[in-house]
C-alpha cells in the first residue's frame, strides 16, 4: 500500500481514542506477494506469548522477515529487540504507538499478541490499512467486537487468522481428517470431553527496573500497574480461564462434532483466588451435529493440576482421548469386531495395544460385582494418509501457515469467521457464569457472519 495512503488512513483512525469504529475509507486491499517474497511482519505485544512468536516461531519460518516489534513497556520492547538483532543480525525497530509502527514501517502482515480488549480497534485498522493479521485469541473480550473482526474481514478481504493453534497442529487436523471424517473410526459421535486444570492463576509482576508512568498506561486503557501485566483476571480487559483455556478446547468440540451448540448450561466461581473472573468453571454444552445429538461437558480447575489437559471423543464403536502434550489413543468398543478395525491398522492409522485375552470380564474381590470389560486400546499414529504434515511446533504451524497464505502459498485453517461461531458459545457460557448459572439457548442466527 502506498505510504501516503497510510498516513491519510492513520489520521482518519485518530479517532480510535473515542471508541468509534472508522469504516473502510477507500478500497485497500494488501500488495500480492511474489511466491519468493519474504513477508514483512511485525509483532505487537512482547509479553509471554509476543516473546514465543519472536523468538520460537518467526525463526523456524524462512518465508517470515521480522522487521519490527511494539509494546507500551519499554524494557520488553527495546529487549525484545535488542535481543532478536544480535541473534540473527537483524535490524527490528521497537515502537511505542501501533499507529507510528505501521505508518512508518513497510508492513505485509502484523501479529498481534495484546490484551483481548484491544484486539478489535488495532485489527480492524490494520485490516482497513492493508495489512493481514494474525490476532491471539480470544477475538476480543465481547461478542459484538469479535463480529466486527470477522466483518472487517469480510469487508476488505485481508486476511484475519486466529491463534487457537490446534487448528494447525498435526496431531489434530490428522485426527479430524482421517479418522473422523475420512473413516469415521468412532462412529457417530455422542460426547466430548474436556478438561483444562492448573494448580494457580499465573501472575506476573512488573520489571523492578521499569520506569513505569501510570498515567502513560491510563491513555492505553489501564487503571493499575497490576492490569497491565494480569489483565487476563479482569473482566473489562480479558476473559479469564473461560477465554484463554476453555476456548481453545470448545473449539476443538465445535470443529470434531461439526456443529455449533445450540444450549448451554454453565457455572463457576472465584472463591479460590479472590480474581474477578471465575478461576473455576464448568458448562454443558447441548449439539445438534449431522449425525444426531450430542452433548459438550468442559471443565476448568486452578488449584490441581492432577489430570493436566485433554479432550476425550466418545462414540457408538470407539471413543479418544487426545491432547497437545499427553497420550493420544483411541479405544475400540468390545462389541465391535476386530477385524473391523484391522483395516485402519493395515492403512497405518493405528496400532493395535493389546491382545483381546487381557480384556476378558474380571471379578473384583469377593463381592462378586464384574466391572465391565474394559475398551480395546490402539495408539493412534502419526500422519498416516495426510497431504500436507507441518512437523513443527503447533504455535508455530499455525503461524507458518498465516505467513504462507499472505504469500497465496496456503489457505488459513482458521480465519475469523470461523473463529466467530466459537466465540459466540464461549460468551454464552460468560453471559451463564455472569448470572450467577444458568441455560441460555443460542439462536442460529447468531452464529451468522
Amino acid at each position: 500500500m502506498e505510504k501516503t495512503n497510510r498516513r491519510d488512513f492513520l489520521k482518519r483512525s485518530s479517532l480510535f481514542g473515542t471508541g468509534l469504529l472508522l469504516a473502510n475509507p477507500f478500497n485497500i486491499t494488501a500488495n500480492p506477494l511474489k511466491a519468493a517474497d519474504k513477508v514483512n511482519i511485525a509483532i505487537v505485544g512482547c509479553g509471554g506469548r509476543g516473546s514465543g512468536m519472536i523468538f520460537s516461531n518467526i525463526p523456524k519460518i524462512p518465508s517470515a522477515n521480522l522487521v519490527a516489534v511494539c509494546d507500551i513497556i519499554e524494557s520488553r520492547r527495546e529487549r525484545a529487540k535488542e535481543r532478536y538483532n544480535a541473534q540473527y543480525d537483524a535490524n527490528v525497530k521497537a515502537y511505542e504507538d501501533f499507529y507510528e509502527m505501521i505508518e512508518k514501517e513497510n508492513l505485509d502482515a502484523v501479529a498481534f499478541a495484546t490484551p483481548d480488549f484491544w484486539h478489535m480497534q488495532h485489527t480492524v485498522d490494520a485490516l482497513n490499512a492493508g495489512i493481514h493479521v494474525y490476532c491471539e485469541k480470544a477475538m476480543s473480550n465481547n461478542i459484538e467486537d469479535a463480529k466486527k473482526m470477522a466483518l472487517a474481514m469480510k469487508k476488505t478481504g485481508n486476511l484475519l487468522q486466529i491463534g487457537r493453534q490446534r487448528r494447525s497442529n498435526d496431531r489434530y487436523r490428522f485426527t479430524h481428517q482421517v479418522l473422523l471424517e475420512q473413516e469415521k473410526v468412532l462412529g457417530r459421535l455422542t460426547h466430548a470431553m474436556g478438561q483444562w486444570n492448573r494448580s494457580e492463576i499465573w501472575t506476573q509482576q512488573p520489571n523492578k527496573n521499569d520506569n513505569i508512568d501510570i498515567k502513560q498506561l491510563n491513555k492505553y486503557g489501564f487503571d493499575t500497574i497490576d492490569q497491565v501485566y494480569n489483565w487476563r483476571n479482569y473482566k473489562k480487559l480479558g476473559g479469564g480461564v473461560v477465554s484463554d483455556l476453555g476456548s481453545h478446547q470448545i473449539d476443538i468440540f465445535n470443529w470434531f462434532l461439526g456443529a455449533y451448540p445450540h444450549t448451554v448450561y454453565a457455572t463457576g466461581n472465584n472463591s479460590y483466588f479472590g480474581l474477578e473472573q471465575a478461576d473455576t468453571m464448568a458448562t454443558i454444552l447441548e449439539y445438534d451435529t449431522p449425525g444426531g445429538p450430542a452433548i459438550g461437558i468442559y471443565e476448568n480447575i486452578s488449584n490441581s493440576r492432577a489430570i493436566g489437559v485433554y479432550e476425550r471423543f466418545i462414540g457408538d464403536e470407539g471413543s479418544m482421548n487426545i491432547s497437545e502434550s499427553t497420550e493420544n489413543k483411541i479405544f475400540r468398543e468390545a462389541s465391535i469386531p476386530e477385524e473391523k478395525w484391522q483395516k485402519f491398522v493395515d492403512k497405518g492409522y493405528i496400532a493395535n495395544l493389546a491382545d483381546m485375552k487381557e480384556y476378558k470380564e474380571k471379578e473384583l474381590g469377593d463381592s462378586g460385582i464384574k466391572e465391565t470389560a474394559p475398551q480395546i486400546s490402539y495408539d493412534i499414529k502419526d500422519m498416516s494418509g495426510m497431504k500436507k504434515v507441518y512437523n513443527l511446533q503447533a504455535h508455530t504451524a499455525h503461524l507458518y501457515n498465516f505467513v504462507e497464505s499472505v504469500r497465496e502459498k496456503e489457505t488459513l485453517n482458521y480465519d475469523a469467521i470461523e473463529s466467530y461461531k466459537s466465540e459466540v458459545c464461549i460468551y454464552k457460557i460468560h453471559e451463564a457464569i455472569n448470572a450467577g448459572g444458568g441455560r441460555i439457548k443460542i439462536d442460529p442466527k447468531e452464529y451468522e457472519i
